[in-house]
């Protein structure tokens, strides 16, 4: 059954049965459901009028779930109904929000909601027609009066969590707390967030003096950004570090940004590329004094990076190069380059590859003298390197039954 109440009407569909008739599981449409964020379980339990698939080939409907955070801390859900085989060329697209309110059964609920919704024109062009029926109750209000909104469109959060462990030789402690204001809207994109987190851990030993290693990283995040139209945006970052792994005290880093997305912005949560640059002002104080004989400095750099994204129905892919350099020495940059693929090759099978490389000549804040075994052994400093890489490839080949409408939670 679905329900729904825009602008107070009330839609309900439901399958019937017409007398000496019965509906024919095998006359429903074939759908395969790509979505990272959904609950499968729960909608093949709830949505009982299709047959569900496990691979896009299979299908006769395609549909391509994507998301993305709103401002307000909610999550906005794009829901592509793609026509495959008999459906091909019918397409179309639901939106369905889900306020930061919603607990995580009512998004569930919503989503699942707007699925069936979505689904229904396909079933009335199969022979499951005639077991549809629509009700539409009375139009409660023709016009909805504005929003009025005390927080202005700004949402806070304060967060604090931590975890603990010992043991007869050693323990540890880890503690992360912070804040974060947010405002989201057509034009402008807003975040204050400062945030603190400490590391302790003792080794006791009972020849020698017990190890007391601890860490703290502290800073603060904030961006105002400008909507240009659906293709450019502007705007300026400002951020504060202290971090005693990176041997920096302070550190403050100023940078106006300016975008370019080839794709309008309304199409980000399917397809986007990107190209921005910064560039701007860093003072940095060193706890202690760095490989360059420096216990402070102003530095002024910039920093090209593009990124592209892709959620089709043949799969994913996701990678971005960002580039850094500073102007006084341009022998001092650092690039990074990092991306994930996920491909379905044919029936059954699927390839996923991901990997990050950096090639690293920016290391300013590396304190002098050689660094002590314990010092390795513990990671109580950063170490000098010109690169960093890693990388990740899986394999998989699903064979079998094609269907996956049953749900048996047991165990």
């Amino acid at each position: 059954m679905l329900c729904a109440s825009p602008l107070g009407s009330q839609v309900v569909t439901e399958s019937g049965q017409e007398p000496g008739s019965a509906p024919s599981r095998e006359e429903a449409p074939y759908v395969f459901l790509d979505c990272r964020r959904c609950d499968d379980a729960h909608i093949r339990r709830e949505i009982i009028f299709v047959n569900y698939v496990r691979e896009p080939d299979l299908s006769q409907i395609h549909v391509l779930v994507t998301d993305q955070a709103t401002g307000s801390g909610g999550r906005m859900f794009t829901l592509s109904f793609l026509g495959r085989r008999e459906f091909a060329g019918f397409d179309h697209t639901l939106q369905y929000n889900s306020p930061q309110s919603n607990t995580a059964a009512q998004q569930r609920d919503g989503l699942t909601h707007m699925l069936s919704l979505g689904l229904v024109p396909y079933v009335a062009r199969t022979p499951m027609a005639p077991q549809l029926r629509l009700t539409v109750g009375e139009r409660l209000a023709m016009e909805l009066p504005p929003i009025a909104d005390p927080w202005n469109n700004w949402t806070m959060e304060v967060y604090g969590g931590g975890n603990f462990s010992m043991e007869s030789t050693q323990r540890s402690w880890n503690a992360r707390y912070g804040f974060s204001a947010n405002r989201v809207t057509e034009e402008w994109k807003i975040r204050l967030r400062p945030y603190f987190n400490n590391n302790a851990r003792l080794i006791r030993r009972t020849d020698r003096e017990d190890v007391r290693i601890s860490h703290r990283r502290h800073g603060f995040d904030s961006f105002v950004i400008k909507s240009l139209g659906e293709h450019w945006g502007a705007g300026i970052f400002a951020d504060y570090l202290t971090t005693t792994l990176d041997n920096l005290d302070h550190k403050v880093t100023v940078t106006p940004a300016v975008e370019y997305s080839l794709y309008p912005y309304s199409e980000a949560s399917r397809r986007q590329i990107t190209v921005a640059y910064r560039v701007g002002y860093e003072f940095a104080d060193y706890i202690t004094e760095t490989i360059f004989e420096k216990t402070r400095e102003h530095l002024l750099g910039h920093v090209l990076s593009a990124s592209v994204q892709f959620r089709q129905p043949w799969g994913s892919v996701s990678s971005g190069l960002t580039g850094l350099q500073y102007f006084h020495d341009t022998g001092l940059y650092r690039v990074t380059f990092d991306g994930g693929v996920s491909l379905r090759l044919g029936r059954g099978i699927s390839l996923n590859m991901g990997g990050s490389y950096q090639r690293i000549n920016d290391q300013l804040s590396l304190p002098r003298g050689d660094a002590s075994l314990e010092d390795i052994l513990l990671e109580r400093r950063r170490l000098a390197t010109s690169y960093r890489g890693s990388g990740t490839v899986g394999l998989s080949y699903t064979f079998g039954s094609i269907f996956t409408n049953v749900v048996n939670p047991r165990f």
